[in-house]
């Protein structure tokens, strides 16, 4: 079940929300981990039970880290837990690539299973590491497995994020009040993303899908080519920064605070700011999870650019098990590796910043091509076509092909650029935050995001076009 479905806006939001209003605080947290497990079930309606075994081994030994805190045996069963944890997202997600690697280098045939991987476990894996890690570190287990899993599995983030640190929600877990303006404002945000998602990210899949497919694109003249990649990071931002603002949206209706996934991340100066900028829960995750217990940037150039390329390693694996992810990672790490200690960007005059700011949105462009493809073969007749002298011709009807391709939807491409580029939020910064001009826009805002919604809602009731990319993940 996906957040922009007609099942969950008419049936298993309304009812989720007017029965938790209706309970109890003491029933509350119950009702809503059965709702969530239910949210989970409709789309994976045996592995939930895996998800529900994984909930009570990472509760049991949150319990018994807690319990035998500062010994060896805290570290031991630290270690057995990581490995349950990471074992189960290895053997659903990555067996099939590291048997395709072992049939490579040995040449023979290995017969591996094909297993559906289960919708979400990159994100829930992540959160379960986090509870333990945090567990292990100081932070209190919950006593009850009702709560942990609660904190596992809560719908508005349980499918793709903002992947939550377990020290950050901890004291959410036990009584919430809501208010009506935790209410008002979590409909509000989940608006502006059910708008973003079904408005923008939908209608430029349409553009990206067609002309990015790896049979067609070898026909596509090249300024399409570049235009559906623009268009391709276009959508994926609208399409995953939509569904994060939705997230954070429903949280806020349950009295959950969920920390910001995006912040304008092409508005970003250099690439190192970009992911500070983009799916900021990911990238701090890495960060304190991985890179800092590495040993970051404390002991030395060498030893940090060992760290910068695990952990982008590890970051285009997390996103899928194929050498076109690997490539999309190095990529960014790369880039950032070059940036601090090479470039160095913040210590230039402005002229070069500028310069900087343009080629790092250029190589994100760039990098998007094998995150789309998502194998090396398609992303290479892609960047080919892109980059072919012969493929700009504009001869005959490829002229007309991109004015065919822009007819419908340069509206939705010029609202993505102008949003992505962070007008929005300056205009919004020139509005006096309080008076009566500050009421006449906010009323105004409001009608129009009301307006927004209902065309988006249509939309969805229509059938319209509807994936998102993340669930693959």
């Amino acid at each position: 079940m996906v957040f922009s479905s007609v099942t969950f806006l008419t049936l298993f939001l309304p009812i989720t929300l007017l029965v938790y209003y209706l309970l109890p605080h003491a029933a509350r947290n119950a009702w809503l981990l059965l709702a969530s497990l239910a949210f989970y079930a409709v789309g994976e309606p045996v592995l939930v039970l895996l998800f529900v075994a994984e909930i009570l081994w990472n509760w049991a030994f949150g319990l018994a880290i807690d319990k035998r805190r500062d010994t060896r045996s805290a570290k031991a069963l630290l270690a057995l837990c990581l490995a349950g944890d990471l074992g189960v997202l290895a053997v659903f997600k990555y067996l099939g690539f590291f048997a395709r690697i072992a049939e490579t280098l040995s040449g023979a045939t290995l017969a591996v299973p094909e297993l559906a991987l289960p919708i979400g476990i990159s994100f829930y894996t992540f959160q379960e590491v986090s509870y333990v890690v945090d567990v292990y570190r100081g932070a209190s287990p919950q006593r009850n497995p009702l709560a942990t899993g609660l904190y596992l599995a809560l719908f508005p983030q349980l499918i793709a994020g903002p992947i939550v640190r377990y020290t950050d929600i901890e004291p959410q877990l036990g009584r919430r009040d809501v208010t009506l303006d935790d209410v008002t404002d979590g409909f509000f945000r989940f608006a502006r993303g059910l708008c973003k998602k079904v408005l923008v990210a939908n209608q430029l899949a349409e553009l990206t899908d067609v002309v990015l497919d790896p049979s067609a694109v070898v026909e596509m003249p090249a300024p399409l080519v570049w235009l559906a990649a623009l268009s391709f990071a276009l959508q994926l931002f609208f399409d995953f920064s939509g569904y994060s603002a939705m997230a954070i949206g429903l949280g806020r209706m349950f009295g959950f605070t969920l920390p910001e996934n995006f912040r304008d991340p092409y508005c970003a100066a250099t690439a190192t700011e970009f992911w500070r900028r983009w799916h900021i829960s990911l990238s701090s995750w890495f960060r304190d999870y991985v890179y800092i217990p590495l040993g970051g940037s404390r002991a030395g150039d060498a030893a940090t650019l060992r760290n910068l390329a695990i952990v982008w390693t590890l970051t285009g694996l997390w996103h899928g098990a194929d050498w076109a992810f690997v490539l999309w990672g190095i990529g960014w790490g790369c880039l950032i590796a070059l940036e601090r200690f090479v470039v160095r960007p913040d210590s230039r005059g402005r002229g070069f910043r500028v310069v900087w700011r343009i080629i790092v949105l250029l190589c994100a462009l760039i990098l998007w091509v094998p995150f789309q493809a998502g194998d090396l073969e398609s992303a290479a007749l892609v960047l080919a076509q892109m980059f072919s002298p012969a493929a700009w011709a504009l001869a005959g009807e490829r002229a007309t092909w991109i004015v065919m391709w822009l007819h419908d939807k340069w509206p939705c491409l010029l609202a993505g650029l102008v949003m992505a580029a962070g007008v929005p939020g300056a205009v919004a910064r020139r509005i006096p935050q309080e008076g009566t001009a500050h009421d006449v826009v906010e009323t105004v805002c409001s009608v129009v995001l009301v307006a927004l919604s209902a065309l988006a809602f249509s939309f969805v009731v229509q059938g319209a076009y509807n994936p998102f990319l993340y669930f693959q993940f």
